[in-house]
Protein backbone atom coordinates (compact mmCIF):
# COMPACT_ATOMS: atom_id res chain seq x y z
CA UNK A 1 0.00 0.00 0.00
CA UNK A 2 3.03 2.50 0.55
CA UNK A 3 3.42 2.27 -2.98
CA UNK A 4 -0.13 3.40 -3.75
CA UNK A 5 0.02 6.41 -1.17
CA UNK A 6 3.10 7.83 -2.58
CA UNK A 7 2.01 7.41 -5.76
CA UNK A 8 -1.30 9.19 -5.17
CA UNK A 9 0.97 12.08 -3.03
CA UNK A 10 2.80 12.20 -6.14
CA UNK A 11 0.10 13.22 -8.57
CA UNK A 12 -1.84 15.44 -6.66
CA UNK A 13 1.75 17.63 -5.77
CA UNK A 14 2.12 17.59 -9.83
CA UNK A 15 -1.45 19.21 -10.12
CA UNK A 16 -2.59 15.68 -11.78
CA UNK A 17 -5.97 15.03 -10.89
CA UNK A 18 -7.06 12.27 -8.92
CA UNK A 19 -7.99 9.40 -11.31
CA UNK A 20 -11.19 8.20 -11.77
CA UNK A 21 -13.11 6.10 -9.75
CA UNK A 22 -15.41 3.86 -11.22
CA UNK A 23 -13.23 1.46 -13.22
CA UNK A 24 -15.99 -0.89 -13.91
CA UNK A 25 -16.29 -0.10 -17.45
CA UNK A 26 -13.22 -1.30 -19.39
CA UNK A 27 -11.65 1.40 -21.57
CA UNK A 28 -9.40 1.89 -24.24
CA UNK A 29 -7.65 4.47 -22.75
CA UNK A 30 -7.01 2.74 -19.62
CA UNK A 31 -4.59 0.33 -21.76
CA UNK A 32 -3.61 1.31 -25.03
CA UNK A 33 -3.28 4.85 -24.79
CA UNK A 34 -5.67 7.55 -25.52
CA UNK A 35 -6.89 10.87 -27.19
CA UNK A 36 -5.49 14.12 -26.03
CA UNK A 37 -8.68 15.51 -24.32
CA UNK A 38 -9.14 12.04 -22.12
CA UNK A 39 -5.18 12.54 -20.40
CA UNK A 40 -4.68 13.72 -16.83
CA UNK A 41 -3.89 17.29 -18.23
CA UNK A 42 -8.06 17.69 -18.59
CA UNK A 43 -10.26 19.45 -15.39
CA UNK A 44 -11.36 16.92 -12.82
CA UNK A 45 -15.10 17.39 -11.19
CA UNK A 46 -15.57 15.00 -8.43
CA UNK A 47 -19.11 13.19 -7.72
CA UNK A 48 -22.17 15.94 -7.23
CA UNK A 49 -22.63 14.45 -3.77
CA UNK A 50 -21.46 16.70 -1.17
CA UNK A 51 -20.70 13.99 0.76
CA UNK A 52 -17.91 12.58 -1.32
CA UNK A 53 -16.38 15.64 -2.04
CA UNK A 54 -13.11 16.41 -1.28
CA UNK A 55 -10.56 19.01 -2.05
CA UNK A 56 -6.88 18.18 -3.50
CA UNK A 57 -4.83 21.28 -3.28
CA UNK A 58 -1.55 21.45 -4.15
CA UNK A 59 1.50 20.92 -1.97
CA UNK A 60 2.47 24.02 -0.61
CA UNK A 61 5.17 23.50 1.83
CA UNK A 62 8.17 26.12 2.28
CA UNK A 63 11.71 25.26 2.29
CA UNK A 64 11.93 26.63 5.99
CA UNK A 65 9.94 24.14 6.99
CA UNK A 66 10.88 20.52 5.64
CA UNK A 67 12.80 18.71 9.24
CA UNK A 68 16.33 18.52 8.94
CA UNK A 69 17.94 14.97 7.30
CA UNK A 70 20.80 13.09 8.63
CA UNK A 71 23.49 14.47 6.13
CA UNK A 72 21.70 17.49 4.49
CA UNK A 73 20.69 19.96 7.25
CA UNK A 74 22.23 22.69 4.82
CA UNK A 75 23.60 23.53 2.03
CA UNK A 76 27.39 23.17 3.20
CA UNK A 77 26.10 19.03 3.80
CA UNK A 78 25.83 19.24 -0.26
CA UNK A 79 27.34 19.16 -3.10
CA UNK A 80 26.30 21.34 -5.80
CA UNK A 81 23.76 20.21 -7.66
CA UNK A 82 23.83 19.20 -11.35
CA UNK A 83 24.45 22.05 -13.52
CA UNK A 84 23.86 20.78 -16.60
CA UNK A 85 20.46 18.33 -18.10
CA UNK A 86 20.80 15.44 -19.72
CA UNK A 87 18.09 14.22 -22.19
CA UNK A 88 17.19 10.42 -22.90
CA UNK A 89 15.25 8.69 -25.21
CA UNK A 90 14.01 5.29 -25.23
CA UNK A 91 12.22 4.74 -29.08
CA UNK A 92 10.56 1.36 -28.48
CA UNK A 93 8.96 2.74 -24.86
CA UNK A 94 8.03 6.30 -26.30
CA UNK A 95 10.18 7.61 -23.22
CA UNK A 96 11.89 11.24 -23.10
CA UNK A 97 13.41 11.19 -19.72
CA UNK A 98 15.25 14.39 -18.78
CA UNK A 99 17.30 14.27 -15.74
CA UNK A 100 17.41 17.39 -13.80
CA UNK A 101 19.16 19.31 -10.99
CA UNK A 102 16.74 17.85 -8.46
CA UNK A 103 14.06 15.57 -10.01
CA UNK A 104 13.97 13.00 -13.44
CA UNK A 105 10.94 13.87 -15.32
CA UNK A 106 9.65 11.80 -18.21
CA UNK A 107 7.17 12.55 -21.16
CA UNK A 108 5.49 10.21 -23.01
CA UNK A 109 2.80 10.80 -25.42
CA UNK A 110 2.02 7.12 -26.13
CA UNK A 111 1.52 6.49 -22.79
CA UNK A 112 -1.25 9.72 -22.32
CA UNK A 113 2.11 11.47 -20.56
CA UNK A 114 2.13 15.00 -22.63
CA UNK A 115 3.81 17.25 -20.09
CA UNK A 116 6.66 16.44 -18.22
CA UNK A 117 5.85 14.35 -14.75
CA UNK A 118 8.42 15.11 -12.29
CA UNK A 119 10.02 12.51 -9.69
CA UNK A 120 12.02 13.62 -6.99
CA UNK A 121 15.27 12.30 -6.40
CA UNK A 122 13.90 10.49 -2.87
CA UNK A 123 11.05 8.71 -4.49
CA UNK A 124 13.61 7.48 -7.25
CA UNK A 125 15.78 6.47 -3.95
CA UNK A 126 12.99 4.89 -2.13
CA UNK A 127 11.28 2.77 -5.56
CA UNK A 128 14.35 1.44 -6.12
CA UNK A 129 14.78 -2.46 -7.03
CA UNK A 130 18.32 -3.42 -6.92
CA UNK A 131 18.97 -6.64 -4.98
CA UNK A 132 21.15 -6.54 -1.53
CA UNK A 133 21.59 -2.63 -1.67
CA UNK A 134 17.48 -2.05 -1.86
CA UNK A 135 15.61 -5.41 -1.70
CA UNK A 136 16.98 -8.84 0.63
CA UNK A 137 18.40 -11.41 -1.54
CA UNK A 138 15.71 -14.18 -2.09
CA UNK A 139 12.84 -12.43 -0.24
CA UNK A 140 13.03 -8.88 -2.27
CA UNK A 141 11.65 -6.89 0.66
CA UNK A 142 12.96 -3.56 1.54
CA UNK A 143 15.87 -3.39 3.50
CA UNK A 144 15.63 0.04 4.86
CA UNK A 145 12.46 2.69 5.12
CA UNK A 146 10.81 5.66 3.16
CA UNK A 147 12.31 7.76 6.53
CA UNK A 148 15.85 6.67 5.73
CA UNK A 149 16.04 8.10 2.56
CA UNK A 150 18.04 11.87 3.02
CA UNK A 151 15.55 15.04 1.98
CA UNK A 152 17.24 17.23 0.52
CA UNK A 153 16.68 21.12 0.42
CA UNK A 154 14.87 22.45 -2.37
CA UNK A 155 17.22 22.85 -5.46
CA UNK A 156 19.45 20.42 -4.41
CA UNK A 157 19.40 16.74 -4.92
CA UNK A 158 20.48 13.38 -3.78
CA UNK A 159 22.58 12.37 -7.15
CA UNK A 160 26.04 12.26 -7.67
CA UNK A 161 26.98 15.20 -10.32
CA UNK A 162 30.12 13.24 -11.71
CA UNK A 163 28.04 10.62 -12.90
CA UNK A 164 26.50 10.16 -16.31
CA UNK A 165 22.74 9.09 -16.07
CA UNK A 166 22.52 6.22 -18.94
CA UNK A 167 19.57 3.75 -20.30
CA UNK A 168 20.51 0.06 -19.83
CA UNK A 169 19.05 -3.44 -20.85
CA UNK A 170 18.89 -4.80 -16.64
CA UNK A 171 16.75 -8.07 -15.45
CA UNK A 172 13.61 -5.45 -15.12
CA UNK A 173 13.90 -4.84 -18.61
CA UNK A 174 14.84 -1.29 -19.87
CA UNK A 175 15.83 0.75 -17.22
CA UNK A 176 17.47 4.58 -16.14
CA UNK A 177 20.57 4.12 -14.17
CA UNK A 178 21.36 6.82 -11.67
CA UNK A 179 24.02 7.25 -9.41
CA UNK A 180 23.53 8.52 -6.05
CA UNK A 181 25.92 10.02 -4.03
CA UNK A 182 27.84 8.23 -1.35
CA UNK A 183 27.39 10.91 1.15
CA UNK A 184 23.08 10.26 0.78
CA UNK A 185 23.63 6.91 1.62
CA UNK A 186 20.83 5.00 3.37
CA UNK A 187 20.85 3.25 6.41
CA UNK A 188 18.43 1.69 8.46
CA UNK A 189 17.68 3.97 11.27
CA UNK A 190 16.13 0.91 12.93
CA UNK A 191 19.16 -1.26 12.78
CA UNK A 192 21.20 1.58 13.74
CA UNK A 193 18.97 2.76 17.06
CA UNK A 194 18.98 -1.48 17.87
CA UNK A 195 21.74 -3.48 16.23
CA UNK A 196 24.40 -5.17 18.75
CA UNK A 197 27.33 -3.02 19.38
CA UNK A 198 29.59 -4.95 18.51
CA UNK A 199 28.39 -5.34 14.34
CA UNK A 200 26.52 -2.05 13.99
CA UNK A 201 25.43 -1.20 10.70
CA UNK A 202 27.63 0.79 8.62
CA UNK A 203 26.96 3.52 5.59
CA UNK A 204 28.01 2.06 1.91
CA UNK A 205 31.46 3.67 1.27
CA UNK A 206 30.47 3.41 -2.44
CA UNK A 207 27.75 5.56 -4.22
CA UNK A 208 24.34 3.83 -4.57
CA UNK A 209 23.33 2.41 -8.36
CA UNK A 210 19.82 2.00 -8.52
CA UNK A 211 18.50 0.75 -12.37
CA UNK A 212 15.06 2.03 -12.32
CA UNK A 213 12.63 -0.03 -14.69
CA UNK A 214 11.29 2.73 -17.36
CA UNK A 215 7.91 0.81 -17.16
CA UNK A 216 7.54 1.33 -13.30
CA UNK A 217 8.40 5.05 -14.19
CA UNK A 218 5.69 5.31 -17.07
CA UNK A 219 2.91 3.02 -14.45
CA UNK A 220 3.31 5.88 -11.68
CA UNK A 221 3.28 8.52 -14.35
CA UNK A 222 0.32 7.69 -16.62
CA UNK A 223 -2.54 7.44 -14.10
CA UNK A 224 -4.05 4.98 -17.25
CA UNK A 225 -1.47 2.85 -16.85
CA UNK A 226 -1.64 3.69 -12.57
CA UNK A 227 -5.09 1.88 -13.13
CA UNK A 228 -4.30 -1.24 -15.27
CA UNK A 229 -1.49 -2.52 -12.96
CA UNK A 230 -2.64 -1.01 -9.46
CA UNK A 231 -6.76 -1.13 -9.61
CA UNK A 232 -7.10 -4.47 -11.66
CA UNK A 233 -9.70 -5.95 -9.87
CA UNK A 234 -11.93 -2.62 -10.16
CA UNK A 235 -11.21 -2.75 -13.84
CA UNK A 236 -12.86 -6.13 -14.83
CA UNK A 237 -16.03 -5.18 -12.84
CA UNK A 238 -19.28 -5.53 -14.49
CA UNK A 239 -22.71 -4.96 -12.38
CA UNK A 240 -24.92 -7.13 -13.96
CA UNK A 241 -29.07 -7.60 -14.24
CA UNK A 242 -30.22 -10.97 -14.78
CA UNK A 243 -31.60 -10.76 -18.41
CA UNK A 244 -27.20 -9.80 -18.81
CA UNK A 245 -26.53 -13.73 -17.72
CA UNK A 246 -27.98 -17.00 -19.85
CA UNK A 247 -29.73 -20.36 -18.46
CA UNK A 248 -27.63 -23.41 -19.31
CA UNK A 249 -28.61 -26.92 -19.14
CA UNK A 250 -27.54 -29.32 -16.40
CA UNK A 251 -24.38 -30.88 -16.71
CA UNK A 252 -24.22 -34.44 -16.95
CA UNK A 253 -23.60 -36.40 -13.40
CA UNK A 254 -20.36 -36.04 -11.93
CA UNK A 255 -17.49 -38.75 -12.07
CA UNK A 256 -16.16 -40.44 -8.73
CA UNK A 257 -12.68 -38.84 -7.74
CA UNK A 258 -10.93 -41.66 -8.95
CA UNK A 259 -12.08 -41.78 -12.73
CA UNK A 260 -11.82 -37.56 -13.28
CA UNK A 261 -9.53 -37.49 -16.34
CA UNK A 262 -8.42 -33.94 -17.67
CA UNK A 263 -10.49 -32.27 -20.82
CA UNK A 264 -10.08 -29.93 -23.13
CA UNK A 265 -10.65 -26.23 -22.19
CA UNK A 266 -14.24 -25.05 -23.05
CA UNK A 267 -13.62 -20.96 -24.03
CA UNK A 268 -16.76 -20.52 -24.79
CA UNK A 269 -18.57 -21.58 -21.75
CA UNK A 270 -16.11 -19.98 -19.56
CA UNK A 271 -16.33 -16.31 -21.21
CA UNK A 272 -20.20 -16.49 -21.06
CA UNK A 273 -21.89 -14.82 -18.23
CA UNK A 274 -22.71 -16.64 -16.26
CA UNK A 275 -18.82 -18.29 -16.49
CA UNK A 276 -18.95 -22.18 -16.22
CA UNK A 277 -15.58 -24.33 -16.12
CA UNK A 278 -15.68 -27.68 -15.69
CA UNK A 279 -13.44 -29.49 -12.95
CA UNK A 280 -11.84 -31.82 -15.08
CA UNK A 281 -10.05 -28.67 -16.86
CA UNK A 282 -9.48 -27.13 -13.60
CA UNK A 283 -8.02 -30.76 -11.47
CA UNK A 284 -4.32 -30.52 -10.58
CA UNK A 285 -4.40 -33.79 -9.96
CA UNK A 286 -4.85 -34.71 -13.49
CA UNK A 287 -3.04 -31.77 -15.60
CA UNK A 288 -0.63 -33.53 -17.78
CA UNK A 289 1.89 -31.63 -20.30
CA UNK A 290 -0.93 -32.01 -22.85
CA UNK A 291 -3.51 -30.20 -21.16
CA UNK A 292 -1.43 -27.57 -18.84
CA UNK A 293 -2.24 -24.91 -20.72
CA UNK A 294 -5.82 -25.74 -20.69
CA UNK A 295 -5.50 -25.68 -16.97
CA UNK A 296 -3.61 -22.38 -16.78
CA UNK A 297 -6.50 -20.92 -19.05
CA UNK A 298 -9.43 -22.44 -16.81
CA UNK A 299 -8.44 -20.73 -13.69
CA UNK A 300 -7.83 -17.36 -15.70
CA UNK A 301 -11.23 -18.06 -17.03
CA UNK A 302 -12.62 -18.73 -13.33
CA UNK A 303 -10.64 -15.90 -11.77
CA UNK A 304 -11.72 -13.38 -14.05
CA UNK A 305 -15.59 -14.24 -13.70
CA UNK A 306 -15.28 -13.75 -10.21
CA UNK A 307 -13.73 -10.54 -10.83
CA UNK A 308 -16.30 -9.39 -13.37
CA UNK A 309 -19.18 -10.88 -12.50
CA UNK A 310 -19.31 -12.00 -8.76
CA UNK A 311 -20.56 -15.29 -9.87
CA UNK A 312 -19.15 -18.16 -12.04
CA UNK A 313 -19.92 -22.40 -11.48
CA UNK A 314 -17.68 -25.28 -11.48
CA UNK A 315 -19.34 -28.25 -13.01
CA UNK A 316 -18.90 -31.88 -12.62
CA UNK A 317 -16.78 -31.78 -9.34
CA UNK A 318 -17.00 -35.15 -7.69
CA UNK A 319 -19.76 -36.20 -5.12
CA UNK A 320 -17.62 -39.08 -3.53
CA UNK A 321 -15.67 -37.47 -1.25
CA UNK A 322 -17.39 -35.50 2.05
CA UNK A 323 -15.04 -34.75 4.31
CA UNK A 324 -14.96 -31.68 6.57
CA UNK A 325 -11.61 -31.63 6.53
CA UNK A 326 -8.34 -30.35 4.40
CA UNK A 327 -5.70 -32.88 4.05
CA UNK A 328 -2.27 -32.26 2.88
CA UNK A 329 -2.34 -35.98 1.62
CA UNK A 330 -4.13 -34.79 -1.34
CA UNK A 331 -6.91 -36.80 -0.37
CA UNK A 332 -9.27 -33.80 0.39
CA UNK A 333 -13.23 -34.01 -0.35
CA UNK A 334 -12.99 -32.69 -4.12
CA UNK A 335 -14.89 -28.96 -2.94
CA UNK A 336 -11.51 -28.02 -0.22
CA UNK A 337 -9.42 -29.46 -3.53
CA UNK A 338 -11.39 -26.57 -5.82
CA UNK A 339 -10.91 -24.06 -3.23
CA UNK A 340 -7.33 -24.72 -3.02
CA UNK A 341 -6.56 -23.94 -6.50
CA UNK A 342 -7.73 -20.41 -6.09
CA UNK A 343 -6.60 -19.65 -2.41
CA UNK A 344 -6.05 -20.88 1.09
CA UNK A 345 -9.75 -21.79 2.80
CA UNK A 346 -10.79 -19.27 5.19
CA UNK A 347 -11.29 -21.17 8.68
CA UNK A 348 -14.46 -19.82 10.73
CA UNK A 349 -16.17 -20.85 13.73
CA UNK A 350 -18.16 -23.13 11.37
CA UNK A 351 -14.75 -24.84 10.17
CA UNK A 352 -12.63 -24.80 7.04
CA UNK A 353 -15.51 -26.58 5.24
CA UNK A 354 -19.11 -26.72 6.19
CA UNK A 355 -22.50 -28.39 5.60
CA UNK A 356 -25.62 -27.25 4.74
CA UNK A 357 -28.15 -30.36 5.70
CA UNK A 358 -32.17 -30.14 7.06
CA UNK A 359 -31.93 -30.61 10.26
CA UNK A 360 -35.52 -29.46 11.14
CA UNK A 361 -35.95 -28.22 14.84
CA UNK A 362 -32.57 -29.20 15.81
CA UNK A 363 -31.06 -26.40 13.37
CA UNK A 364 -29.31 -23.70 14.85
CA UNK A 365 -28.98 -21.36 11.73
CA UNK A 366 -32.13 -20.82 9.12
CA UNK A 367 -30.20 -22.27 6.72
CA UNK A 368 -30.66 -25.94 7.57
CA UNK A 369 -34.19 -26.15 7.27
CA UNK A 370 -37.08 -26.31 4.41
CA UNK A 371 -38.30 -23.25 4.38
CA UNK A 372 -37.18 -20.29 2.09
CA UNK A 373 -34.37 -18.57 2.96
CA UNK A 374 -34.60 -14.25 1.41
CA UNK A 375 -31.27 -12.27 0.29
CA UNK A 376 -28.45 -12.33 2.31
CA UNK A 377 -24.99 -12.12 2.68
CA UNK A 378 -22.95 -14.18 5.36
CA UNK A 379 -21.35 -13.76 8.42
CA UNK A 380 -21.46 -9.68 8.35
CA UNK A 381 -21.59 -9.82 12.09
CA UNK A 382 -17.75 -9.85 11.34
CA UNK A 383 -15.71 -7.11 10.76
CA UNK A 384 -13.97 -8.58 7.63
CA UNK A 385 -16.88 -11.15 6.60
CA UNK A 386 -15.34 -13.89 3.54
CA UNK A 387 -15.52 -12.40 -0.04
CA UNK A 388 -15.84 -15.26 -1.90
CA UNK A 389 -18.20 -18.19 -0.95
CA UNK A 390 -18.30 -21.51 -2.74
CA UNK A 391 -21.16 -24.23 -2.52
CA UNK A 392 -21.32 -27.36 -3.65
CA UNK A 393 -24.59 -29.64 -4.57
CA UNK A 394 -23.44 -33.08 -3.13
CA UNK A 395 -27.21 -34.38 -3.32
CA UNK A 396 -30.38 -33.00 -4.67
CA UNK A 397 -33.84 -34.96 -4.05
CA UNK A 398 -35.81 -32.46 -3.47
CA UNK A 399 -38.69 -30.78 -5.28
CA UNK A 400 -37.85 -26.55 -4.64
CA UNK A 401 -34.99 -25.22 -3.33
CA UNK A 402 -33.96 -23.40 -5.79
CA UNK A 403 -31.16 -20.71 -5.54
CA UNK A 404 -31.32 -17.02 -6.48
CA UNK A 405 -28.71 -14.48 -7.19
CA UNK A 406 -28.70 -10.88 -6.81
CA UNK A 407 -25.87 -8.60 -8.14
CA UNK A 408 -26.34 -5.70 -4.99
CA UNK A 409 -24.29 -3.33 -7.23
CA UNK A 410 -26.68 -3.31 -9.32
CA UNK A 411 -29.13 -2.64 -7.46
CA UNK A 412 -27.19 0.78 -5.53
CA UNK A 413 -26.60 1.96 -9.49
CA UNK A 414 -30.18 1.82 -9.90
CA UNK A 415 -31.09 3.48 -6.37
CA UNK A 416 -28.18 6.24 -7.42
CA UNK A 417 -29.94 6.63 -10.53
CA UNK A 418 -33.55 7.19 -9.24
CA UNK A 419 -33.48 7.37 -5.37
CA UNK A 420 -30.01 9.43 -4.87
CA UNK A 421 -31.22 10.80 -1.87
CA UNK A 422 -32.10 7.55 -0.26
CA UNK A 423 -28.47 5.61 -1.89
CA UNK A 424 -26.83 8.60 0.18
CA UNK A 425 -28.88 7.37 3.57
CA UNK A 426 -28.03 3.92 3.11
CA UNK A 427 -24.07 5.12 2.40
CA UNK A 428 -24.12 6.85 5.73
CA UNK A 429 -26.61 4.61 8.28
CA UNK A 430 -24.46 2.21 10.22
CA UNK A 431 -26.86 -0.99 10.46
CA UNK A 432 -25.81 -3.58 13.38
CA UNK A 433 -25.66 -7.56 13.14
CA UNK A 434 -25.17 -9.79 15.53
CA UNK A 435 -24.50 -13.75 16.27
CA UNK A 436 -25.50 -14.72 19.55
CA UNK A 437 -25.60 -18.31 19.82
CA UNK A 438 -24.44 -22.12 20.81
CA UNK A 439 -21.35 -20.20 22.91
CA UNK A 440 -20.23 -17.88 20.35
CA UNK A 441 -20.99 -13.67 20.01
CA UNK A 442 -20.27 -11.92 17.23
CA UNK A 443 -21.11 -8.31 16.60
CA UNK A 444 -20.24 -5.32 13.93
CA UNK A 445 -21.83 -2.24 12.41
CA UNK A 446 -21.40 -1.61 8.27
CA UNK A 447 -23.18 0.47 6.26
CA UNK A 448 -25.96 -1.31 3.79
CA UNK A 449 -23.71 0.55 1.09
CA UNK A 450 -19.62 0.63 1.61
CA UNK A 451 -18.18 3.33 -0.16
CA UNK A 452 -13.95 3.23 -1.00
CA UNK A 453 -12.03 5.36 1.40
CA UNK A 454 -10.29 8.26 -0.02
CA UNK A 455 -7.19 6.84 1.51
CA UNK A 456 -6.88 2.90 1.30
CA UNK A 457 -8.19 0.08 -1.00
CA UNK A 458 -6.50 -1.42 -4.30
CA UNK A 459 -9.24 -0.34 -6.54
CA UNK A 460 -8.59 3.56 -6.57
CA UNK A 461 -10.29 6.54 -5.18
CA UNK A 462 -14.09 7.05 -4.43
CA UNK A 463 -14.21 10.66 -6.36
CA UNK A 464 -15.50 10.02 -10.45
CA UNK A 465 -14.96 12.31 -13.03
CA UNK A 466 -18.65 11.89 -13.97
CA UNK A 467 -20.43 13.90 -11.69
CA UNK A 468 -23.48 11.55 -12.49
CA UNK A 469 -21.39 8.05 -11.82
CA UNK A 470 -21.99 6.21 -8.35
CA UNK A 471 -19.31 6.60 -5.73
CA UNK A 472 -17.23 3.29 -6.23
CA UNK A 473 -18.52 0.42 -3.59
CA UNK A 474 -16.28 -1.72 -2.19
CA UNK A 475 -19.66 -3.88 -0.45
CA UNK A 476 -22.65 -4.23 0.32
CA UNK A 477 -24.14 -5.15 3.45
CA UNK A 478 -27.59 -6.95 4.09
CA UNK A 479 -28.42 -9.86 5.78
CA UNK A 480 -31.67 -9.56 7.21
CA UNK A 481 -31.25 -12.57 10.03
CA UNK A 482 -28.68 -11.48 11.82
CA UNK A 483 -29.70 -7.70 11.53
CA UNK A 484 -29.55 -6.49 15.42
CA UNK A 485 -31.83 -3.42 16.40
CA UNK A 486 -31.04 -0.21 14.94
CA UNK A 487 -28.28 2.07 16.51
CA UNK A 488 -30.23 4.96 17.60
CA UNK A 489 -27.54 7.28 18.88
CA UNK A 490 -25.42 7.98 14.99
CA UNK A 491 -26.60 11.45 13.69
CA UNK A 492 -29.09 10.50 11.16
CA UNK A 493 -31.18 8.07 13.33
CA UNK A 494 -31.92 10.39 16.27
CA UNK A 495 -34.60 12.07 15.47
CA UNK A 496 -38.16 9.98 13.91
CA UNK A 497 -38.36 11.62 10.98
CA UNK A 498 -34.56 10.83 10.20
CA UNK A 499 -35.52 7.19 11.22
CA UNK A 500 -38.54 7.34 8.60
CA UNK A 501 -36.26 8.15 5.81
CA UNK A 502 -34.10 5.38 6.51
CA UNK A 503 -36.50 2.76 6.68
CA UNK A 504 -37.87 3.74 3.05
CA UNK A 505 -34.16 3.73 1.83
CA UNK A 506 -34.42 0.14 3.15
CA UNK A 507 -37.56 -0.80 2.45
CA UNK A 508 -36.41 0.63 -1.72
CA UNK A 509 -33.67 -1.39 -1.72
CA UNK A 510 -35.53 -4.47 -0.31
CA UNK A 511 -38.44 -4.37 -2.52
CA UNK A 512 -35.74 -4.02 -5.98
CA UNK A 513 -33.86 -6.71 -4.58
CA UNK A 514 -36.94 -8.59 -5.49
CA UNK A 515 -37.87 -7.03 -9.24
CA UNK A 516 -37.17 -9.97 -11.33
CA UNK A 517 -35.46 -8.52 -13.68
CA UNK A 518 -32.72 -8.35 -11.01
CA UNK A 519 -32.65 -12.07 -10.21
CA UNK A 520 -30.55 -14.72 -11.60
CA UNK A 521 -32.30 -18.32 -11.12
CA UNK A 522 -30.66 -22.03 -11.32
CA UNK A 523 -31.97 -25.13 -9.32
CA UNK A 524 -28.24 -26.47 -8.74
CA UNK A 525 -27.71 -30.25 -10.10
CA UNK A 526 -25.23 -32.77 -8.02
CA UNK A 527 -22.21 -31.78 -8.87
CA UNK A 528 -22.45 -28.06 -9.37
CA UNK A 529 -20.57 -25.52 -7.26
CA UNK A 530 -21.52 -21.84 -7.52
CA UNK A 531 -19.23 -19.42 -6.62
CA UNK A 532 -19.76 -15.91 -5.82
CA UNK A 533 -18.95 -12.71 -4.34
CA UNK A 534 -20.61 -12.64 -0.73
CA UNK A 535 -19.74 -8.99 -0.60
CA UNK A 536 -21.25 -8.16 -3.88
CA UNK A 537 -24.10 -10.86 -4.36
CA UNK A 538 -27.07 -11.54 -2.68
CA UNK A 539 -27.93 -14.99 -2.65
CA UNK A 540 -30.98 -16.66 -0.94
CA UNK A 541 -33.54 -20.07 -1.68
CA UNK A 542 -36.40 -20.91 -2.14
CA UNK A 543 -38.30 -23.26 0.27
CA UNK A 544 -38.57 -27.09 -0.60
CA UNK A 545 -40.80 -30.24 -0.14
CA UNK A 546 -39.07 -32.37 2.29
CA UNK A 547 -40.15 -34.74 5.22
CA UNK A 548 -38.07 -34.37 7.89
CA UNK A 549 -39.61 -37.61 9.99
CA UNK A 550 -39.13 -39.58 6.36
CA UNK A 551 -35.32 -38.46 6.60
CA UNK A 552 -34.56 -38.99 10.18
CA UNK A 553 -36.49 -42.96 9.50
CA UNK A 554 -34.85 -43.91 6.31
CA UNK A 555 -30.92 -42.52 7.27
CA UNK A 556 -31.01 -40.80 3.28
CA UNK A 557 -30.31 -37.29 3.35
CA UNK A 558 -32.34 -35.67 1.06
CA UNK A 559 -30.68 -32.18 0.00
CA UNK A 560 -26.62 -31.72 0.76
CA UNK A 561 -24.66 -29.48 -0.19
CA UNK A 562 -21.06 -28.15 1.31
CA UNK A 563 -19.48 -24.72 1.59
CA UNK A 564 -16.17 -23.11 2.15
CA UNK A 565 -14.70 -19.26 2.29
CA UNK A 566 -11.80 -18.22 0.65
CA UNK A 567 -10.89 -14.34 1.38
CA UNK A 568 -10.89 -11.67 -1.66
CA UNK A 569 -6.90 -10.95 -1.29
CA UNK A 570 -6.09 -14.67 -2.22
CA UNK A 571 -8.51 -14.82 -5.02
CA UNK A 572 -7.29 -11.73 -6.81
CA UNK A 573 -3.43 -12.89 -5.96
CA UNK A 574 -4.01 -15.69 -8.08
CA UNK A 575 -5.69 -13.39 -10.48
CA UNK A 576 -2.76 -11.43 -10.88
CA UNK A 577 -0.20 -14.43 -11.32
CA UNK A 578 -2.46 -15.41 -13.95
CA UNK A 579 -2.73 -12.40 -15.79
CA UNK A 580 0.75 -12.13 -15.48
CA UNK A 581 1.61 -15.61 -16.71
CA UNK A 582 -0.65 -15.54 -19.64
CA UNK A 583 1.57 -12.07 -20.34
CA UNK A 584 4.55 -13.51 -20.19
CA UNK A 585 3.40 -16.70 -22.15
CA UNK A 586 2.47 -13.82 -25.45
CA UNK A 587 5.54 -11.97 -24.81
CA UNK A 588 7.98 -15.09 -25.00
CA UNK A 589 5.73 -16.53 -28.13
CA UNK A 590 5.59 -12.79 -29.82
CA UNK A 591 9.76 -12.83 -29.70
CA UNK A 592 10.34 -16.79 -31.21
CA UNK A 593 8.25 -15.54 -34.60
Amino acid sequence: MTSLFSSMRLLRSSGVPPLRARLFEQSSERTTGCSRASCHTKSFSTTSSAKYQRSTPRSTVSPSTLPPSRGVQGNSALKPPLTKHTTLYDSDLDATIVIHPDTVSIVSPSNCIHRPFHFDHVWLRDACTEQGASLQLGSGQKVFHTSDVPIPQYGFGLLDANATPRLVDAPNGRSLELTFEMSHGVLNAFSATFAAPAAPPILPNTPHISRIPIALLLDHASPQRYAASHFDIGAVASSWEGADLTAFPSSSPPLSSSEVKSSRFDQQAATSRPARVDWTTLNPHNAVNDFAVDQVNAHRALAEALMRDGLAFVTGLPIDTTGSQPRADGDSCSLARLAETLGEIRHTFYGPLWDVRSLGSGSRNIAYTNVDLGFHMDLCYFQNPPRFQFLHMLKCKVRGGESIFVDAYKVAEYMWQHHRELWQVLAEVPVGFHYNNDGYHYRYTHPTFEVAGPTSGHWGPAESTDAERMPRLIAVNYSPPFQSPLPLTTPRMQSPAERRKFYEALKTFADLTHDPKFKYERMLGDGECVIFDNRRVLHSRKGFEWDEKEEEEGGQVKRWLKGCYVDGDAIWSKYRVLVAQAGASARSAASTQ
